[in-house]
Formats: structure tokens, C-alpha cells, sequence
């Protein structure tokens, strides 16, 4: 512990360890650490663990985060009329309505299932639709069009509704967290495979500004949503740290992953190129979702 140093920089956002020895191409750091505590002294297993700590802690923490949702909450089994979330610079959003409001008709039919409404919705695109919705004790009519989704091939307005929850005991929530962690890391898994075979776009995820501006809004709704938020991002984090691209955990893992087959580690030095070179790609990609997001945000307006 002794030889642990902790550091807080200038925008004390996210956060990261640096094994000893862990970058190191000259051996810059022998006079600092002895050859006991350096990283590349280690096992193959010992560096797989050390590395893949990370990503499992995040995994942990959403699984910690979402049990305790489950106790508080319940578990949700479908959704009601309250609009939870308005998307940044969606329909929703450029006609007024606001988290809290409640679905109440659409084209003058009420509401009495929400699925339906959100069907409605969806097969809607490009088409005028008269929404009414009730926002303390009030009621108000927006005009609001369908937004076409080419990915999904349907309408969207930019609205998620509020999940409807059943009380359940200490024991069953352990069980519905991990289904919970296990689904949402799925869904993670799923959505990089159609980025990677061209069916998403990059410009289609949001960056840092994007996520702050989404988490302004989840935390208007209360602790609880907030938390379940947090435990999304956390499982995000874990699922593309893994990922195997130079600079990410996930990269790390497959030079010790090599190194354990071939029996001989590769050189450093050639191992901390290709990681600069994913990292520098990897700026570059957040560079630009972030200029997008700040674009959107001012188109919204």
C-alpha cells in the first residue's frame, strides 16, 4: 500500500488503475517496484485475472445496483401511461411533452392498453398523429409525427413509458438480477454485432454529453430510476472493456491469452504499439459521437 499513489485530475470523470509495470517498454520502472511486483513477472493467470477484475466488478456492481432496485421496486411486469424518458432533439421532445405526462389518446382513442399505443406508434411513420396527454390534472393535445426508424423500419415519437412493478421476496429478486444482468448484457452483445456488420450506426450511440444529458433525466425521476440507470451503464462499461481491440481490456486479454498458448509472452514493445494505436482510434471515434451529440442537442433546441 505503501507504494500505491492515487491521483485526481483536472476533470475527475471515470477512473482507472495502472498496474506497475503494466506499460512499461524500458524497463522505467525496475528502480520503483521490485521484480515480485512488477506485472510482467506474473503468470499468465495471475495477469488474466488482474485485467479481467475490471470488467467483473463492473458486472457486479450493476448485479449489486439492480437487487436492490428489485427489494425496493419490485420486479417490472409491463408498463403504464406515464411517459419515464423523452429522448435528446426527438419528436417528443420539439412538441413539449414531458417526463411525468400520461398517455391519455391517440387520434382521439383512449388508452387502455399502452402496448397498443406504442404499436400504434410504431406503424405510424411519416404520419401527423394527435396525442393527448395529461400533465397535472390537465390535459393537452400535441401533433406529433413519427419519426422513421430505417434500422428498425418503424416509427418513433422519443418516449419510454414508465414500467408497471410486482413486490417480490429477497430471494426471488437475487434470481431476477441475475436474469436481468445476464438479458441487458445480451442485448449489449447484440447491438455491437449489428455495428460491426453495418446495420448500426456509431453516430446511432451516444457519447459523454449524450449520457450526462440522458442521466439529467433519469435522475429527475427519482433515486431508483437513477440506480437502475447506473447499473445499465456499469454492465455497458464491463460488456466493451471486454471487447478484443487493442487499448481495452478485453485487448490485454488476448496477448495473455497468446501468451499462455505459445508458452513466451510477446515483446512489450510491440505490445504497447498496437495498444497506442487502438487507443488513438478509439479517441478519435469518441471525438466524433461526442460532436454529434453536442449537434444533436442544439438541433433539439
Amino acid at each position: 500500500m505503501d507504494k500505491t499513489q492515487y491521483t485526481l485530475n483536472m476533470i475527475p470523470i471515470l477512473g482507472f488503475v495502472r498496474i506497475a509495470g503494466l506499460d512499461d517498454e524500458a524497463g522505467l520502472s525496475r528502480n520503483k517496484y521490485s521484480k515480485k511486483e512488477n506485472y510482467h513477472s506474473k503468470t499468465p493467470p495471475q495477469k488474466f485475472m488482474s485485467i479481467f477484475g475490471g470488467p467483473l466488478f463492473n458486472l457486479i456492481l450493476a448485479l449489486v445496483l439492480i437487487y436492490i432496485v428489485l427489494v425496493f421496486n419490485g420486479v417490472p411486469r409491463g408498463i403504464s401511461n406515464e411517459i419515464m424518458t423523452i429522448s435528446p432533439a426527438s419528436e417528443a421532445q420539439k412538441a413539449g411533452m414531458q417526463p411525468g405526462d400520461k398517455l391519455l389518446a391517440i387520434q382521439g382513442k383512449r388508452v387502455a392498453n399502452p402496448l397498443d399505443a406504442v404499436k400504434m406508434i410504431h406503424n405510424s411513420p411519416g404520419k401527423e398523429l394527435l396525442v393527448t396527454i395529461e400533465r397535472n390534472g390537465s390535459t393537452k393535445d400535441y401533433r406529433v409525427t413519427p419519426r422513421l426508424n430505417k434500422k428498425m423500419n418503424i416509427g418513433l415519437i422519443g418516449f419510454s413509458l414508465k414500467p408497471i412493478y410486482e413486490k417480490v421476496g429477497p430471494f426471488t429478486a437475487i434470481y431476477e438480477s441475475f436474469s436481468q444482468v445476464i438479458g441487458i448484457s445480451l442485448a449489449i452483445i447484440y447491438t455491437i454485432g449489428l455495428l460491426f456488420i453495418g446495420k448500426l450506426s456509431l453516430l446511432d450511440l451516444a457519447g459523454p454529453v449524450g449520457i450526462a444529458q440522458f442521466t439529467g433525466q433519469v435522475a429527475g425521476q427519482g433515486i431508483m430510476p437513477l440506480i437502475s440507470f447506473t447499473a445499465f451503464l456499469s454492465i455497458n462499461l464491463g460488456i466493451l472493456n471486454l471487447l478484443p481491440i487493442p487499448a481495452l481490456d478485453g485487448g490485454r486479454l488476448v496477448f495473455i491469452i497468446i501468451e499462455w498458448a505459445r508458452k513466451k509472452a510477446i515483446d512489450i514493445e510491440l505490445e504497447n504499439k498496437i495498444h497506442q494505436v487502438g487507443f488513438t482510434v478509439l479517441l478519435i471515434l469518441m471525438a466524433v459521437i461526442t460532436g454529434h451529440d453536442i449537434l444533436r442537442i442544439f438541433r433539439g433546441r
